[in-house]
């Protein structure tokens, strides 16, 4: 199976900047099975490029000189070879799984998350009980938390979600990575995208789910907006606590006035010649 994707990102100020630095993290992390065709990043200014303790690539676009607005797009293709139970990646780990612990961020547990998930904390700390937990909390939180749109934005955090009973995709991995670490299990955010058959009529845009620590398996995804486990069809951009640390792009400038965001997402099935966007 091979996609191609084009990921257009404009920021739009209302009045002129003078300095601008936008981070970009859209350099796959491949999983097993996995390759890339092509994968082209472009932005304004000067780019420089390095990889940051979460093992991520994050590209740096800076802007200087008089500018009211920046666009960064990315053009790539990739394809998956066989599909497996879930998607593997065997990428070294800088950072011991009990950082992923942390109580941080928009995952931040509370007691109400902690009720939330009461009857599964015997279970949890087994590692032959860790997969069907994971995977009934999955379930559970896809029945509780609708997906709507409008509901949330990008910094409501997991108890607002729980509260709320609706959401998107982030709001789902959040929850999940809350209650996880309210188990003892350590868990992350994952930003990245998938392919535009499962999105069930939804526009298409960059996805987020979370990862597991799994004995003897290491790091699986799970997808709580879907309530599956990323299989080929799930590209991995970036890592982090909660999405603040593993936006697809995000940036700060010298100015005054408000600032807007745009983002557009394109994925076409090359060996259908199938567009959604």
């Amino acid at each position: 199976m091979r996609v191609e994707i084009r990921h257009r990102t404009v920021f739009r100020f209302a009045e002129a900047a003078s300095h601008s630095i936008h981070h970009a993290r859209l350099t796959p992390r491949l999983g097993e099975g996995q390759r890339l065709i092509n994968w082209t990043l472009r932005g304004p200014g000067n780019a420089a490029a390095w990889r940051d303790g979460y093992g991520n690539v994050v590209t740096a676009f800076t802007v200087t000189g008089t500018h009211r607005e920046v666009a960064i797009e990315l053009a790539g293709a990739y394809e998956w070879l066989a599909e497996a139970a879930y998607l593997r990646h065997e990428d070294p780990e800088p950072l011991p799984a009990l950082y992923w612990l942390r109580n941080h961020g928009l995952a931040r547990h509370t007691p109400e998350i902690a009720a939330f998930v009461a009857d599964l904390a015997p279970r949890a700390g087994s590692p032959d009980d860790r997969v069907p937990v994971l995977h009934d909390l999955m379930r559970r939180i896809h029945a509780r938390v609708a997906y709507r749109l409008g509901e949330s934005d990008v910094t409501t955090p997991a108890t607002e979600v729980l509260a709320r009973g609706a959401g998107v995709c982030q709001d789902h991995a959040h929850l999940f990575i809350a209650c996880c670490r309210s188990l003892g299990i350590p868990a992350r955010y994952v930003s990245g995208y998938m392919s535009a058959e499962r999105l069930a009529g939804r526009p298409p845009a960059s996805h987020g789910w979370a990862e597991a620590q799994i004995p003897f398996l290491g790091w699986v995804g799970f997808d709580p907006a879907n309530s599956i486990s990323p299989t080929g069809d799930y590209l991995k951009l970036a890592v982090g606590l909660d999405y603040a640390e593993a936006a697809p792009v995000t940036g700060r400038r010298v100015g005054l006035g408000d600032a807007a965001m745009e983002v557009s997402v394109t994925y076409r099935r090359m060996d259908e010649g199938a567009t959604n966007q």
